[in-house]
């Protein structure tokens, strides 16, 4: 009977440092900016990392692109905590990179790029299911002048706005697990 309770005592210590190593890290929230006109189509983020364990961790990231990261310009990433940049490697289509999260803590990275507008332009959100869960908050705002024709968008903006030549979309999800990719066509 005691070899029976240690045992299963074990298996329940064991499970639970499991389930602990599996995943101590989250990816919890984003806040971007997009800017698109005739030449340009930036990302301007603010993404929000989680460690629930007691350690610290370091987590290592593919960031992924729409493009190939020949055509992606002024690709910086910081710390936001640290106020340092984090040094990244280009991949074919992503950046590769690693940060440190304390103990019990959050760490907010900034990821800003531009590349070349085009007709369809993407920025990847699916990738967010590789987290296994959704995000708690994500807001985007897109700006574009007001003569640049929007054909169409992959998610119907909360609200639009006009001021100054420049049109701003809003979106803000709670509980968002995307499942289609954040798209801009535009005609001429």
């Amino acid at each position: 009977m005691k070899k029976s309770i240690s045992c299963l005592l074990l298996l329940v210590a064991c499970t639970a440092l499991y389930l602990q190593a599996q995943q101590p890290v989250s990816f919890f929230e984003e806040h971007i900016d997009f800017v698109l006109d005739s030449v340009c189509f930036s990302i301007n983020g603010i993404y929000s990392f989680h460690n629930a364990s007691k350690l610290q961790v370091n987590e290592h990231i593919v960031f992924p692109f729409a493009d190939k990261t020949s055509g992606i310009d002024s690709i910086r990433i910081v710390n936001l905590n640290t106020l340092k940049k984090v040094p990244f490697t280009r991949l074919e289509s992503s950046v590769s990179f690693e940060f440190s999260l304390l103990p019990n803590d959050t760490v907010d990275l900034n990821i800003f790029y531009s590349q070349k507008a085009a007709i369809k332009n993407t920025y990847i959100i699916t990738s967010t299911q590789t987290w296994g869960k959704p995000l708690e908050t994500a807001v985007y705002s897109l700006t574009t002048p007001t003569d640049l024709l929007i054909k169409s968008l992959s998610y119907t903006p909360d609200s639009i706005a006009e001021d100054h030549g420049k049109r701003v979309f809003m979106w803000e999800r709670h509980q968002f697990m995307p499942v289609r990719d954040f798209e801009i066509v535009v005609g001429k």
